[in-house]
């Protein structure tokens, strides 16, 4: 396609008949120097009483190397009659060339009729341009024409290449039907459309051009007509078997359409992110979401849920909210309460997708806080009696008050199991260390410490994660409830001392020479920037460079050290207690608002020790057999067990072929695009990216640069190499791999996936940096191609600055 905008549509006007072109006219710099007057005449004549909109068709636009989108003005809104406007537009078109072209004679400016009652407008894609997979991507704005192409808005929506015309929302049907007879017409790449939809849902086409950026990434490019079909054909089986798996595990999880998340509860997008390895997911549901998910919380007054939390669809881990929300419920309700709270659940959930990730705040009823009575009074709406909301309500705060009560015993004996499991580690290493290396001794160990963690450690983490939770609810509700100011309660969780405060002191030490690197890594050298992920090198094989300990983060931990000694005002505490009937006084809820968020971190320090372990003898075992540490990410617990006692040469054979299938089914799935929320099959075709509720942590507002850290960068280079000090820093998820971050002095963190009480929030409470967890795919794109922004987390904006 060696034509320009006009020249295009002047060839397609009277081609397409699933869509239409607007009347046109095209002039030429040589044209309009030559005969101004003329061409003004002709422009008023032939679009007499109408608005027209004059457009760039530059020689330099839209061709298969580059399309310069956005890159040469178009005026909008030009009344035709106004000879004057009609002028002044297009001489600003032209005018617009000549910053890149010398002599702009054989150039063009398009004139068109400008379209009316359009209920959608915005650019398809036919290839997802970040990475060419096989979707239409449509970006979109329902109250602008030129919003997404000027990059001030816009909305996206994925549509699988293969997916039914009919089976999609009216707009989407005609707009695809209208985008696969373009590609007949102009079959050799991939194209770039921009279009509208009116009211009558007739597809009006304003560009249609190579898409550059899909281009550059085709293997032949010259083959991508023939291979087009093979690829759609391929591809709609892969769509097919996921559909085929999303209503097995719906009927394994007796629900007609499961609801599915890749962030309610334990948001397993910002632990192993959303095409985690084989080995990464394994790990994760093995000691996690196969069962100390539900056993840590039975023992204080939760219900008993059996089987899996987490089920993979593709290659993405998501959770179960069906079991979410009964894994929340207090073990004494009532069966038709169950049934009655699940239903409304369900409701809440589907009314609101953005809310998965904040389920425990927004959805369910967990726990009792100083909030609870007033939501509770939503229920009245959905059909609940006072007499049940008044047994809800018993039940959340008998739960609450005995977990407060006797939260020193469980403490205790929480940290005994803890103990149990750093006693079983350092045997288990110190026998590894010391023994002749073979492989089946070796894949003993990692079974013993698998059963280790679950034994001794992932059951504890829960109980704690969800004491810690109790925590910030009610840190949370005692500021909403008036007792407390925002501000008073970010420096009170300020004061909460954790492994990352004392992370930072360490490195801070280390960075000024008093302590040694090999006193740090004995500390911290277990920890990888994905605590999962077999291919991420522990902290002990990076090279810090303590040198970029910046000046900010000495003044951030001098501010911490004095918020150590302003504590919450015991008497506003006993007031607000004596308000609730809560049987403990302000000292023990005071140290239990404290102890509990510390404890959930320093419990997630200690059994990632064991897991980080498990993952050096299985690189060991890697070695032993020539498999990679990429290899190895290919294998399942169970591939792992599977081989036990078996042949050292069979055991390679068994894996080579296990590896080899894992590896291609990985590589398959990789190329779908999934939602945050599965409702139903169709979700799996079509794909709505809803705008996030980024969780904004603090009440501060800062200005700063952007410095993005995408996965593969973040794993390539060493943690110290990297100058996030006074940045505000960008990352898809963040888990405790991450905290190194925090002992540079950044300004503020953003981050794709998180939950308002997840690592991260807790990490940026404690810090005080001001954060926006979990802001989504749409938030994050945005954000991505920013290199200065301001983050307002007192009034929940991120904003653009020049």
């Amino acid at each position: 396609m060696v034509l320009t905008k006009a020249d295009t549509l002047d060839y397609l006007k009277n081609r397409i008949t699933k869509s239409r072109i607007e009347d046109l006219m095209i002039v030429t710099g040589k044209m309009y120097g030559e005969n101004r007057k003329q061409i003004l005449a002709d422009i008023q004549s032939q679009f007499k009483g109408q608005t027209i909109v004059v457009r760039s068709s530059c020689s330099n636009e839209d061709s298969s190397e580059t399309s310069n989108a956005g890159h040469y003005d178009s005026i909008l809104d030009v009344d035709a009659d106004d000879r004057d406007a009609v002028c002044h537009a297009v001489e600003t078109v032209f005018d617009s060339y000549k910053k890149d072209l010398p002599d702009i004679r054989n150039e063009q400016v398009l004139i068109q009729t400008q379209t009316k009652s359009i209920i959608s407008s915005g650019v398809i894609f036919s290839r997802e341009i970040k990475s060419g997979r096989l979707y239409y991507a449509i970006s979109y704005d329902e109250d602008s024409t030129d919003a997404v192409t000027s990059g001030s808005g816009g909305k996206t929506i994925y549509i699988a290449r293969t997916a039914e015309s009919s089976s999609l929302p009216e707009r989407w049907g005609v707009l695809v039907t209208a985008m696969r007879e373009l590609e007949d017409i102009f079959p050799e790449y991939p194209l770039d459309v921009e279009f509208a939809v009116g009211a009558d849902l007739i597809v009006t086409i304003f560009q249609v051009r190579p898409l550059a950026a899909c281009i550059k990434k085709l293997e032949n490019p010259s083959d991508y007509k023939e291979d087009r079909a093979k690829n759609d054909r391929i591809f709609g089986e892969l769509i097919n078997k996921i559909k085929q798996q999303y209503q097995k595990l719906s009927d394994l999880l007796y629900e007609k359409q499961a609801i599915l998340s890749d962030m309610a509860f334990w948001n397993p997008a910002e632990i192993i992110g959303v095409n985690p390895h084989p080995l990464d997911f394994s790990l994760y549901r093995e000691i996690i979401t196969k069962a100390a998910w539900n056993q840590g919380l039975t023992t204080i007054g939760y219900r008993v849920v059996d089987g899996d939390l987490m089920y993979r669809v593709g290659n993405k881990p998501y959770i179960s909210l069906r079991k979410s929300f009964l894994c929340l419920m207090p073990a004494d309700l009532d069966e038709d309460m169950v049934k009655k709270l699940l239903a409304f659940y369900d409701r809440k959930i589907l009314s609101d997708i953005t809310a998965h990730d904040k389920i425990e705040f927004e959805v369910v009823f967990s726990n009792y806080d100083f909030t609870t009575e007033d939501r509770l009074q939503e229920l009245l709406e959905y059909g609940f009696t006072k007499g049940e909301i008044q047994d809800l309500s018993g039940s959340l705060f008998r739960l609450t008050d005995h977990v407060i009560c006797n939260f020193r015993q469980n403490r205790m004996q929480d940290i005994r199991s803890l103990n149990g499991l750093k006693v079983h580690r350092e045997n288990i290493r110190n026998n590894w260390l010391m023994a002749a290396k073979d492989v089946n001794t070796s894949i003993r160990y990692f079974i013993e410490l698998i059963e280790s963690i679950k034994q001794y450690g992932t059951p504890k983490f829960a109980r704690q994660a969800r004491l810690a939770f109790i925590s910030k609810a009610l840190c949370r509700s005692l500021s909403a409830k008036g007792y407390f100011t925002s501000r008073e309660i970010d420096d009170f969780m300020m004061s909460i001392y954790t492994v990352a405060s004392e992370y930072d002191s360490d490195f801070q030490d280390f960075a000024e020479g008093r302590i040694t690197r090999a006193a740090f890594d004995e500390k911290y050298g277990h920890l990888r920037s994905g605590t999962y992920d077999i291919t991420c090198e522990t902290y002990a094989e990076q090279d810090f460079d303590s040198s970029k300990a910046s000046e900010t983060a000495k003044k951030q931990r001098q501010r911490i050290e004095r918020l150590k000694h302003t504590p919450l005002d015991p008497e506003k505490v006993e007031q607000a207690l004596s308000d609730i009937g809560f049987d403990v006084d302000a000292k023990k809820f005071v140290e239990f608002l404290k102890d509990s968020m510390e404890e959930r971190e320093y419990f997630k320090f200690e059994f990632t020790k064991s897991l980080s372990l498990a993952i050096d003898i299985l690189i060991n075992i890697g070695e032993m057999l020539n498999f990679s540490k990429e290899d190895m990410a290919y294998l399942t617990v169970d591939d792992i067990i599977a081989v036990y006692h078996k042949p050292e040469t069979e055991i390679r054979r068994i894996w080579e072929q296990v590896i080899t299938e894992n590896r291609k089914a990985y590589t398959d799935a990789s190329d779908l695009i999934l939602p945050d929320v599965i409702c139903n099959k169709q979700q799996l075709e079509y794909i709505e990216m809803v705008e996030a509720r980024p969780n904004f942590i603090t009440s501060e507002i800062v200005t700063g640069a952007v410095v993005v850290l995408e996965d593969e960068e973040s794993k390539r280079d060493d943690a110290g190499a990297v100058d996030v000090a006074d940045k505000i820093v960008v990352i898809p998820k963040a888990d405790p791999g991450y905290d190194w971050i925090f002992a540079k002095g950044i300004r503020g963190f953003i981050t794709k996936y998180g939950g308002v009480a997840s690592h991260m929030a807790i990490r940026c409470a404690e810090f005080n940096i001001p954060a926006a967890i979990g802001c989504g795919d749409v938030i994050y794109n945005y954000v991505t191609g920013l290199d200065k922004l301001t983050l307002d987390c007192k009034n929940g904006k991120i904003l653009k600055e020049e």
